[in-house]
């Protein structure tokens, strides 16, 4: 543990006994003269102690800040210095050792609340005495601080008990405040309005969805109330050039709000900002498409069997031809008749193609064994082919074409992307690759951005067409399509395999609020009790019954051209082949005959 002592010297009088502190921890000392010099002079040395400072902070387990001074405005502006250098974090603790009454410490009070901190007010009227006060957060101007214990020279420290020293006045609010919370209505989130005399307007909207719930949760647990506010241009937040942010990260960078309820993807940019309470959930980004319209597979006559068994069939047809071929050369030369060789690899071929065959007397006995076996094996073949042909037949194919970002380049599909979010910031910003080539669609007109609210609107107009994709986190795209399927009945549409964008996903407040630690705590036994993912599957019913959609789908019609013109093409180039050899046999007649004359 490290104290670091701040002391103000002023005119006037000097506080006895600071310079005999006993800390075997370690202790820094550092001075600030306010007294005949000039405000910038001094707003120069708090700045520059304030920075020290955390130097020692960085590399100390636990840190102690006691500032010592009489000064209303040294202490106001030390306490604005040290919480925007991040000195007072709640992990330091902050006591405030004057003499000053509490009519002169408005200022210094509003910080105190916000931090880790105590202050010691000395009255030396009629005897010594001190009195230990803390500054419990969202406290009204004309409330008191809380006591938590006093000090005389002769009882020493003696504490009330109503609080211990340095409480973790985050933990659990004890005024019950009514804060502000910014939220973008969703149109995937249901909401419901119901009576509340103490809300805005008698009315309180409740939000039904999972991350609704969590906050809920926590306030219940922390003891506050809250109401929404929507920013005016109804988005997440997008820097501008001049570095200020719109949307909701506007509002919690300006400290309009308390919390601001995404959730928002935890970046640099806007991590330098606000600040994230823990991480709510780690998901990715999909695309939902729309299904094509079932269709028919005219090649589906080669469907029956795999290539596999095409390829072992033909295999077996030229081993039957060769030993019904070769087997015969092994005879006596009187036994051998070519012309019946032909006669018997033909009937291979006949039996195969399921015609007749009349074996002649000269055949041998393992020719017929042989010839036998084979006609087994062709009718198994040719059943199991003609019934699952018939099968077939009756299959309509759902295409799903698009698969991967790479294919909404490559088609004419138009790409539909959430205003303000991290996926439209990284294809904006994209210098290269595939998101590189999605900026360019801009140019095409075949990338759009869409306001929050009109998410499920573009999902049912858009994208049930075909011709348009929409991305977001998986969380949302998985619920716009089982909310689809509960009005429907249908699974229209369907999740695109690729995965991208890996997006840690937190609420977001001001900076250096310590209400978003303590948001935190809350979160994080939520989420380890798995309750939140529990919230997530029971909050849409249907959650995971288009997940996995079909590809085909059996009907019962007759058949049509449609059905089997892949068969028919092979007709006519069988026909068209018939014809030309039979072209090249009379030509090779005629002149063999010329020839011989």
């Amino acid at each position: 543990m490290t104290f670091v002592t701040c002391i103000n010297e002023i005119g006037g009088g000097q506080f006895s006994g600071v310079s005999e502190v006993a800390a075997p921890w370690g202790v820094g000392v550092f001075k600030v003269a306010a007294s005949g010099q000039d405000a910038n002079v001094t707003q120069t040395q708090i700045s520059q102690v304030v920075g020290q400072a955390g130097f020692i902070r960085k590399s100390s387990r636990s840190m102690t800040v006691v500032v010592v001074s009489d000064n209303p405005a040294f202490l106001a502006a030390f306490a604005e210095w040290s919480f925007k250098g991040r000195l007072q974090v709640w992990s330091t603790r902050f006591l405030v050792l004057t003499r000053l009454p509490l009519n002169r410490l408005l200022h210094l009070r509003s910080t105190l609340a916000k931090t880790n901190s105590m202050f010691i007010i000395i009255n030396h009227k009629p005897s010594l005495k001190c009195r230990v006060l803390v500054e419990l957060p969202y406290s009204s101007e004309d409330s008191q601080p809380q006591k938590v214990a006093w000090w005389t020279p002769s009882r020493g420290l003696a504490p009330t008990f109503i609080l211990p020293l340095f409480p973790d006045k985050f933990y659990r609010l004890a005024k019950g405040p009514r804060l502000l919370v910014a939220h973008v209505p969703a149109s995937v989130f249901k909401t419901k309005v119901v009576d509340d005399l103490d809300a805005p307007g008698g009315k309180e909207v409740i939000i039904l969805s999972p991350r609704a719930t969590l906050l809920k949760t926590a306030s219940e647990a922390m003891n506050f109330t809250y109401d929404y506010v929507t920013p005016a241009d109804r988005s997440w937040g997008v820097e501008q050039p001049d570095g200020s942010w719109t949307g909701m990260i506007g509002m919690s960078m300006r400290e309009e709000v308390d919390i601001s309820l995404g959730l928002f993807d935890i970046t640099y940019s806007r991590a330098k900002v606000v600040d994230f309470t823990f991480p709510v959930d780690i998901m990715y980004s999909r695309m939902i498409v729309g299904h094509g319209k079932p269709e028919v597979n005219p090649w589906s006559f080669l469907r029956p069997v795999s290539p596999h068994v095409w390829g072992t069939l033909l295999t077996a047809l030229l081993g039957v031809l060769a030993v019904m071929t070769v087997f015969p050369s092994c005879l006596q030369t009187q036994a051998r008749n070519y012309t019946g060789q032909m006669v018997k690899a033909s009937s291979c071929i006949r039996v195969l193609l399921q015609q007749d065959v009349s074996p002649v007397r000269s055949w041998w006995v393992w020719e017929r064994v042989m010839l036998g076996v084979w006609m087994l094996t062709t009718v198994v073949l040719t059943r199991s082919y003609t019934g699952n042909l018939v099968s077939l037949l009756a299959v309509r194919y759902i295409p799903m074409p698009i698969q991967s970002l790479r294919d909404v380049v490559d088609k004419p599909i138009t790409f539909l992307v959430q205003k303000g979010s991290r996926q439209a910031f990284t294809i904006q910003t994209a210098e290269s690759g595939v998101f590189h080539d999605i900026s360019n669609l801009q140019k095409e007109g075949r990338l759009q951005t869409y306001d929050t609210p009109e998410m499920t609107k573009n999902l049912d107009v858009k994208v049930r067409r075909g011709d348009h994709t929409l991305i977001n986190v998986e969380e949302l795209t998985k619920m716009m399509i089982a909310q689809d399927f509960s009005v429907t009945g249908k699974c229209d549409f369907y999740l695109a395999r690729e995965e991208f964008l890996t997006s840690i996903l937190a609420m977001a407040g001001p900076k250096n609020s310590p209400l978003i630690s303590a948001v935190s705590r809350r979160i994080i036994t939520v989420i380890e009790a798995g309750i939140y993912d529990h919230w997530i599957n029971s909050y849409t019913p249907n959650m995971t019954t288009c997940l996995n959609p079909p590809t085909t789908m059996a009907v019962r019609s007759s058949l049509s051209l449609s059905n089997i013109w892949g068969t028919l093409v092979i007709y006519v180039a069988g026909l068209a082949i018939s014809f030309h050899v039979f072209c090249f046999e009379l030509i090779y007649s005629h002149l063999r005959t010329e020839y011989t004359a």
